[in-house]
């Protein structure tokens, strides 16, 4: 690990010194941020996504999986001041440079899928472009839409098939997606703190979407698998792995998310208590509830402003009613989802299209579950759809589990996500038109969870 966070590091610098010198030299750049050290940082993680794809490197997966993770903290950094939602090549544009790598790849390497798998491909292509086309958001969402849906993911697919097929890849995704939670950990704490400062912005989604992790808690669930799965097979020392239970309770405490508090962390307590590390359950208990109790002292001297948002986000929250109800009471939920059911009675056959839900809806990019979401967005065929494909991964995963108990954590991660899909927000992919974040890390994950397993077993199976 410690070699891909050096490489990572000079690549970086390499890319941000460039950067600078082209700023400093050409003076009309700096004119498109708030500030010469903005322009380096965007510009420089563009060229960042050049450097590490064009250069031989043994980690291109990992690096294929990290730019999706580091565009969601570039577009919260780039703010407003660079133009925003699905149609904005400033919040694409790493994403273009991926997929032209991805198809370079695809060019190259046999895929070797099955004939499930081309039907699945195939018609995923399909079925979105016809979900898309008739969105009455389409002007809006129209190239984040096509170039999520219909190349980055069906790229991204085919490029993990042909990755699955060399040697130790189950072990090196295990160590890419650990690094990879590092890296969205230490990134959170970040946004909290200093996304808090946007307290008193003028445009309120800045707040928004900087303060609130809900999205990235979902990563978080798919990537804790493969973090623990890691640290337990390269034998981490105890202080290595706490150090990660740590992190992940830290998050968890100070994300401002409510939803993360009632599932997430049960999901870690469970899948700490199932592998048998009951040190670091004791560890990730103790850590949580000492964060918990302490938390408006230690926000307040660390921040005001961090104060005001815990508060803002948890100050009603032991006075409702226990458990999901209660969090769907004082949130709205309900009425939203009441919203996306009369629109879904509207269209009930085929829905009004992707990110519709945005425009006629009351302004919200989904309705704060999959369920009514795809309902209002792509009718029963979408939906079935849909909930088709995460059958037949649950069923992979389950395969997984099968092989022994140090596996279920994965599985129990697949039902972490989809819980909090349809109890807290829909995290899937990510295309508004209005909006700071632009990403499909969600399902890139649930790609990755699909040929681990798949790996797995058919290692198992020949070993055997």
């Amino acid at each position: 690990m410690a070699g891909l966070v050096l490489e990572m590091l000079v690549k970086a610098w390499l890319a941000m010194g460039i950067a600078w010198v082209l700023t400093t030299l050409f003076d009309p750049v700096t004119a498109l941020g708030v500030g010469q050290g903005q322009i380096v940082a965007v510009f420089g993680f563009y060229l960042y996504c050049l450097i590490v794809l064009a250069l031989p490197s043994a980690h291109k997966p990992f690096h294929v999986l990290s730019i999706p993770f580091l565009t969601q903290f570039l577009h919260l950094f780039q703010k407003y001041d660079f133009s925003a939602g699905a149609n904005s090549l400033w919040r694409l544009f790493p994403f273009i440079v991926m997929d032209l790598y991805l198809l370079c790849m695809l060019a190259r390497f046999k895929t070797g899928l099955s004939r499930p798998e081309q039907s699945l491909l195939a018609s995923w292509v399909i079925v979105q472009f016809l979900f898309i086309i008739i969105s009455p958001n389409l002007e809006r969402v129209i190239m984040g839409a096509f170039v999520l849906f219909l190349v980055t993911l069906p790229a991204g697919f085919l490029y993990f098939s042909i990755f699955s097929r060399t040697l130790g890849f189950t072990g090196r995704l295990e160590l890419y997606c650990c690094l990879l939670f590092v890296i969205l950990a230490l990134g959170t704490f970040g946004l909290v703190f200093f996304g808090a400062r946007y307290k008193g912005a003028e445009n309120l989604l800045v707040t928004r979407n900087i303060s609130d992790t809900n999205v990235t808690m979902a990563y978080f669930i798919l990537v804790w698998p493969f973090a623990v799965r890691y640290a337990s097979r390269m034998k981490l020392p105890l202080l290595a792995t706490s150090l990660l239970v740590m992190l992940f309770a830290g998050v968890v405490v100070l994300s401002f998310s409510r939803g993360a508090v009632l599932i997430v962390g049960p999901y870690v307590a469970g899948t700490l208590f199932i592998m048998g590390r009951f040190r670091h359950l004791l560890w990730f208990t103790t850590s949580g509830i000492a964060l918990y109790l302490g938390s408006d002292h230690l926000t307040r001297l660390l921040d005001v402003d961090l104060a005001y948002s815990w508060q803002l986000r948890f100050a009603d929250f032991p006075v409702t009613k226990p458990g999901m109800d209660g969090l769907h009471a004082i949130s709205g939920r309900a009425e939203i989802r009441k919203l996306a059911y009369s629109l879904f009675l509207e269209s009930p056959l085929y829905g009004h299209g992707i990110a519709s839900f945005e425009v006629l809806g009351p302004g919200y990019r989904e309705a704060h579950s999959m369920f009514f979401t795809m309902l209002a967005e792509q009718g029963l065929i979408g939906t079935l759809y849909l909930y088709a494909v995460l059958l037949a991964l649950g069923r992979q995963l389950l395969q997984m589990a099968r092989v022994g108990t140090e596996y279920w954590p994965f599985l129990m991660a697949f039902g972490a996500y989809l819980l909090f899909n349809h109890a807290v927000g829909t995290v899937f992919v990510i295309i508004p038109s209005k909006s700071l974040t632009v990403n499909c890390i969600a399902p890139l994950l649930l790609i990755c969870l699909y040929y681990y397993s798949k790996s797995l077993c058919q290692k198992l199976g020949s070993d055997g």
